[in-house]
Formats: structure tokens, sequence, C-alpha cells
């Protein structure tokens, strides 16, 4: 997820992942939507309050933070009218009418189950299926520690790189870089 906060032109530009929560507290802040620049702007007074909202939000500001995967089960649907299904801050699915079908979020993968749109015509939703598992990638470390949505989670460990594949890579490219110096000194 990118986060940024940019001061120019005598605003803050704010960059940032949609979630309908954070939309909600930035237009309380005197936010308004830039479309061309793709980037809400405030007052530049208002920043230390953007990232508290982002914090609250996302569970990350525009500063580094520890980030995680999780894996969710899905012990039961979570649908969503009239907009997407977020958990842990982020976009897992999101609808756009009630026969659009349902797009995955970014950094979101369906081990199983999967997600949909449903509802009427004009009181569609959003749908993630009961036994669904999904795998979150860049949730910040103490978000998903602190679990506040009481999801059934588990946070993977990271993978380590596989030592002894590396340096049967490296040596094997360095071979390659000793031919082709041979080729060309020849």
């Amino acid at each position: 997820m990118a986060f940024k906060i940019i001061e120019a032109n005598g605003k803050a530009q704010i960059v940032s992942p949609y979630n309908p929560e954070f939309v909600d507290k930035i237009k309380k802040m005197g936010g308004r939507w830039d479309s061309a620049a793709k980037v809400w702007t405030v007052d530049p007074r208002n920043v230390e309050m953007v990232r508290q909202a982002m914090r609250e939000v996302y569970g990350q500001d525009d500063r580094p933070a520890d980030l995680v995967s999780v894996k969710v089960t899905m012990l039961s649907s979570k649908s969503e009218g009239r907009g997407p299904v977020v958990m842990l801050g982020r976009t897992i699915a999101s609808a756009w009418g009630r026969d659009s079908g349902a797009r995955i979020g970014e950094g979101v993968v369906f081990v199983e189950g999967g997600a949909d749109s449903g509802g009427s015509v004009k009181n569609w939703e959003t749908v993630v299926t009961k036994g669904s598992v999904i795998i979150i990638h860049d949730v910040p470390r103490a978000l998903a520690e602190a679990n506040p949505e009481g999801l059934t989670l588990e946070i993977l460990a990271e993978e380590t790189p596989n030592l002894a594949a590396l340096q049967e890579e490296r040596e094997r490219l360095l071979a390659r870089v000793a031919e082709i110096d041979a080729i060309l000194a020849g």
C-alpha cells in the first residue's frame, strides 16, 4: 500500500488506498479530492490529524511500518451494501452493481473461496463467501496483532531466502560472467 504526504502549492497532498472510513474522516478535515492528481488535498496544518486518521483506519501512516502477511479464514460470509468489503484497513473485494462480480483488492489473494456481487439492482452488495481463506499482504504488524475486528487470522512467517540456492545461482552467474569476459577478450 502506498501512503504519501507531499506539501506543494500551499496544500498537503495525501496519497492512500481507497477506504470509505478514511474518506469520511478526511472530508471532516476539509479534505478535497483532486481527481486529476488522484490525491486528497488538505490544509498543511492538518497533516498530523491526517496521519492519526491513517493510523486509525489503515494501522499505519506515511512513515515506515513493520508489515506482515496474514491469513484470514472466513467463518461466515461478510457483505457490504453498495461498497467494498474492508478488513484490517484493506479493500478485500469491491463490486459496482448486483451483476458486476467483485474485483479483488490489491495485495489480496483468495486461497479458497472467493468474492462476488449480489443483492438487488438498487441495493447491491459485495460479498466474501463463508469458508474463504484469504492472504492479505502488507498489513501493519501492530494492527494484525490487535485484530480489532475479531477475525480468525494467523500472522504468516516471513519466507527466508534459500541460502544454498542463492549461493549456487551466484556461482553459476559468476561462471557465466567469466565465459563472457573470455569471449570479449578473445
